[in-house]
């Protein structure tokens, strides 16, 4: 009798800890699931931080580059110009030497394509719109014909920039062709109100060595 009393004790002190030892396992466990849950947000937030801000700095730098390839053009077109005359409101036109012909410096405004309208207001065909992909930024304007040849191909920039500068401000003075406000904008900004050059150079002066002394 007494040998069944014990046993029947020995069987619930033996429940109970089992029934102890489970709960702490299972309160271990949840624990830990927490925190690795917890751990792994924090990780994910964190590599999408360091994610977001290497892009940002990456295609700084890449705007960087294009707008100072874009300098390097202008400077080079200009530079070699063999005689300019006035263009009215459009800007000094010169000859150049390379191609013999006359040309100015103009710029192509951007059309996103899809829903994208003419300044104008009208809507622009869908092969306008993906001429204009091809042709929009700082271009040389042939004036024998009205063409306009991009400075820096989409394709040179990889078909994410735009460049443009103030036309209002293109002049000729002192041998010196005169640019301001050359401006290097994404093309998925461009469409913004608000949006700013992702990079800016203030004014740019071409000596061309040709013109010494000579007037517009």
């Amino acid at each position: 009798m007494k040998r069944q009393w014990y046993q029947a004790v020995k069987n619930k002190i033996a429940q109970r800890c089992v029934r102890s030892r489970a709960g702490m396992t299972l309160t271990e466990m949840l624990a830990a699931v927490l925190i690795l849950a917890m751990s792994a947000v924090a990780v994910a937030g964190g590599v999408a931080a360091v994610k977001n801000a290497y892009r940002k700095t990456t295609e700084k730098a890449e705007a960087q580059q294009v707008l100072a390839t874009t300098v390097e053009l202008i400077t080079d077109v200009l530079s070699e110009a063999q005689q300019v005359r006035s263009g009215g409101d459009c800007g000094p036109e010169f000859f150049s030497g390379e191609t013999g012909d006359w040309m100015r410096l103009s710029v192509m405004p951007y059309q996103a394509a899809g829903g994208a309208q003419a300044s104008n207001g009208a809507q622009v065909s869908n092969e306008d719109q993906i001429s204009n992909e091809d042709r929009a930024g700082i271009c040389k304007e042939y004036l024998s014909d009205g063409t306009k040849v991009p400075l820096l191909s989409d394709g040179a920039m990889g078909g994410l920039f735009c460049t443009s500068f103030d036309v209002d401000q293109y002049r000729y003075a002192d041998s010196c062709f005169i640019l301001e406000d050359i401006n290097v904008y994404y093309k998925r900004d461009v469409a913004n109100a608000d949006c700013e050059p992702a990079a800016h150079l203030d004014k740019l002066v071409v000596r061309a060595v040709n013109l010494e002394g000579q007037d517009e």
